[in-house]
């Protein structure tokens, strides 16, 4: 019996809402920037946030402590 592998969910840029390539990931190639993703469950974030709006991740740390 074949082992099916989870679908892996898309990324989608918070600026331009275009589905950022896993290749390219996390750099937006519609928009041109570079994304931030959540170090806790991995969505895509707005640059500027303090926490994730998925899962309410502290995200200050990834982006730098910016």
């Amino acid at each position: 019996m074949p082992v099916n592998k989870p679908l892996k969910e898309p990324h989608f840029c918070p600026y331009c809402d275009e589905e950022i390539a896993e290749a390219a990931f996390p750099y937006c190639e519609a928009c041109g920037v570079n994304t931030l993703s959540c170090p806790e469950c991995g969505k895509v974030v707005p640059r500027g946030e303090k926490v994730c709006p998925n899962c309410g991740a502290d995200v200050s740390k990834a982006a730098g402590g910016c």
